[in-house]
């Protein structure tokens, strides 16, 4: 008789009675069996657990052992009775056919009777195996074959209960058509009770629909719940591949953050991409991890609940998801990563892939313009996505505070900060973002940053921030007088390179006679730079107020010159190598401001030794090898210099000696003699200070002071009378004779 009520329910796992592996897998609740299946789960496990539920009524085991007992006696007392019916047979067909004619005896006719019987039950023997019920058929049958005799068992245990009886059945989708699950258990279930209900996942409804029709169950019907918000605890339920794409889906979420009292986000970016990538071992398999990606990601939802969605592409894991301790999953995942960054960076289009990826990678990423490929893909992303709040969320973690760039003293602290390594386009991206936010100070703080890039088109940002903030009078002095409007086109990068050049040389030499070429050539650079209304590159601008900073020099305003290097620490997306030569330079300035003050001022001269070695340090970060002499010889002057009206501090002088040797080494390898004169001078006074042996490279000064320019034989000379006017040092004479 076919089953008349089937009930197929999705999205309602949860509601199972099962809590762990550990547990039954049946149980009784409220006179309903509730039936749950792990995938590990075996068939002996399952019959304990009902012969736990059944009890131990006389009946039942009278039906289970007494019946099966006897019926098995019987059948033992058959098979005898048919064996010596045809040893009684063969006797009497002897007697006929060899000893006729012969005397006929009772003992004949009983044997007579039997062989009978026997044929008479060979020829029924047919119609009893086919009777109604097939009982004595399947009772042989189960003598030869496993699965009948277990079904036998369950539908002689399942008999004890009530045909109405409610069976509540989870998780059986994760079995195959020949698991015991549909192969013996669902066919006895089906056929003894009248209110069958299946506990299954969304995506399994045709297949399940499918296996039910082959057992003859023609009424189903299918419920689709909505998802509640009700809390539980079914991990255990996933098969193993759904435990894998589980912990990658974990793996794929912001709790490598590691945020308290946060929601969790999913990328599932991140988590495709890894599922195709990232278990190597499973590409080639037919259990390729992808291939189940769009029915977990849709299990997730609808039937384990282990994540929502309230805004376009934030997917986050809810209250019944159960966070596993991943470090180890989570250490390899950063190494794969870290060698698809480039990849990732073009593939992913979801800011929170871009978040999750900068924090895999962030410490085992040795180059940092690929950690900072990261950041500017995830600003446009947050851009374009329109996902404002994530820059509230994670930007400042990330970045921390913009800092003010008008403060040239914070540039230490600063120097490292990804808003100096970030390009132009994703600065003021994030000036909109920050604004979007409510973060005006931040916003203020980058268009002054960015101002000198374009003085027109960031005064008039500066001044709608100031006003969003309610400072008026800021707002209005914010903007120039005038807008310069420039006629001009954007120049070509030859064009200004040619100003360039020809300005830095002049004034490198210091040659009075072309100086005024020079200047022509500096207020060319300038007509080309400012006569346009676009974006200028922040290496023209670095170039043009490094030049006219030196002019100033030239003309002995340190002051002036001062000003224009800070300009050049203002312009931002220049890198460490155009910082370090800033500092070095501003050194020097101040250096200038020291000697030709009529008092000494140890502050400039401690300024220029603190600016020196910040532009020192910055120059080695790039490994600059061609500029790097001239950097270690100026800061050995700005120390030597201190040094004329001070103690002598034998540490520092040591520091002296060493950078100079360095630097003479630099030159010998690159068979350069660019300031090799001054290194040398430098090195010498170092070493007759600390009283060391300086006669080699005496030496080789003397044979070397032939081949520099006016310029460097006139900063030796002048070192070097300083000096020997504090009687600190022995006389050079043929640095007396010239």
């Amino acid at each position: 008789m076919a089953q008349n009520c089937c009930t197929i329910f999705t999205s309602k796992l949860c509601e199972t009675k099962r809590k762990n592996l550990e547990e039954n897998i049946i149980t009784k609740n409220n006179n309903e069996l509730h039936i749950t299946f792990c995938e590990g789960d075996t068939l002996e496990k399952f019959e304990e657990d009902l012969n736990t539920l059944t009890g131990n009524s006389f009946l039942y085991f009278l039906k289970k052992r007494v019946s099966s007992t006897f019926i098995s006696v019987i059948s033992v007392v058959v098979i005898m009775f048919a064996l010596i019916s045809a040893s009684i047979y063969e006797d009497l067909l002897k007697k006929i056919i060899f000893e006729l004619p012969f005397e006929w005896e009772l003992t004949d006719t009983i044997s007579f009777v039997f062989v009978v019987i026997f044929f008479l039950g060979l020829m029924m023997m047919p119609s009893i195996l086919d009777g109604e019920g097939s009982e004595f058929k399947n009772i042989l049958a189960s003598w030869f074959n496993k699965d009948i005799k277990k079904l036998k068992r369950l539908r002689l245990a399942f008999s004890q209960f009530d045909k109405k009886t409610p069976i509540h059945i989870y998780n059986m989708d994760l079995a195959d058509k020949n698991h015991w699950v549909f192969r013996l258990l669902l066919k006895i279930l089906t056929k003894r009770f009248s209110n069958l209900n299946l506990y299954i996942r969304n995506d399994q409804i045709k297949s399940i629909e499918k296996r039910l029709k082959s057992l003859d169950i023609l009424n189903m019907e299918v419920i689709k719940s909505k998802a509640k918000e009700d809390t539980c605890d079914i991990d255990f339920l996933l098969s193993s591949k759904e435990q894998k794409l589980y912990s990658l889906m974990q793996l794929s979420s912001t709790n490598i953050i590691k945020r308290k009292d946060k929601k969790i986000f999913v990328s599932l970016e991140l988590f495709e991409y890894c599922g195709r990538n990232f278990f190597e071992n499973e590409k080639s398999s037919s259990t390729q991890l992808i291939s189940g990606f769009q029915n977990f990601v849709n299990r997730s939802f609808d039937d384990f609940r282990f994540v929502a969605q309230e805004k376009s592409m934030q997917i986050y894991f809810t209250s019944q998801a159960n966070i596993k301790e991943l470090e180890d999953e989570q250490r390899r995942l950063s190494y794969y990563l870290r060698n698809h960054i480039e990849e990732c960076v073009e593939y992913f289009d979801n800011p929170i892939s871009l978040l999750i990826l900068y924090y895999y990678v962030r410490d085992v990423v040795l180059d940092e313009k690929r950690t900072i490929a990261i950041l500017e893909k995830f600003i446009l992303s947050v851009y374009k996505k329109q996902q404002y709040e994530l820059i509230d969320e994670f930007w400042f973690q990330i970045a921390g505070q913009m800092f003010d760039p008008l403060d040239i003293n914070s540039f230490e602290m600063s120097s490292n900060s990804y808003y100096r390594k970030l390009s132009i386009e994703s600065l003021n991206k994030l000036i909109f973002l920050f604004e979007r936010n409510g973060h005006f100070e931040q916003a203020l703080l980058l268009a002054k940053y960015l101002y000198e890039i374009n003085p027109n088109k960031y005064s008039v940002s500066i001044c709608s921030l100031y006003e969003r903030t309610g400072q008026f009078d800021k707002a209005y002095n914010s903007l120039p007088k005038s807008l310069n409007v420039g006629k001009n086109k954007k120049p070509s990068d030859i064009e200004v390179r040619y100003f360039q050049r020809k300005a830095w040389i002049v004034v490198s030499q210091r040659k009075d006679e072309i100086k005024q070429e020079g200047l022509d050539s500096l207020q060319s650079l300038h007509e080309l730079i400012f006569s346009h209304n676009d974006d200028n590159e922040p290496l023209w601008l670095w170039h043009y107020y490094n030049i006219k900073a030196n002019y100033a020099e030239w003309n002995e305003d340190y002051e002036g010159a001062i000003s224009n290097y800070k300009k050049c620490l203002s312009i931002p997306a220049l890198g460490a190598f155009e910082y370090g030569a800033t500092f070095v330079n501003m050194a020097i300035a101040y250096r200038f401001m020291y000697l030709t003050n009529d008092k000494q001022n140890f502050d400039n001269i401690n300024k220029s030794i603190e600016l020196g070695k910040l532009g020192v340090l910055l120059k080695e970060s790039v490994g600059d090898r061609d500029e790097m002499p001239v950097v270690l010889h100026n800061q050995a002057l700005n120390v030597l210099y201190k040094m004329i009206y001070s103690d002598i501090d034998k540490k520092v002088l040591e520091e002296v000696v060493f950078i100079t040797d360095d630097a003479i080494n630099v030159l010998d390898r690159t068979k350069s003699i660019k300031r090799l004169g001054m290194l040398l001078i430098e090195n010498i006074i170092s070493k007759q200070l600390l009283e060391l042996d300086a006669s080699i490279n005496l030496e080789r000064l003397e044979k070397h002071y032939l081949k520099v320019d006016e310029n460097e034989s006139k900063q030796i000379q002048n070192i070097y009378k300083e000096f020997i006017k504090t009687n600190k040092i022995a006389k050079i004479k043929f640095l007396d004779n010239t």
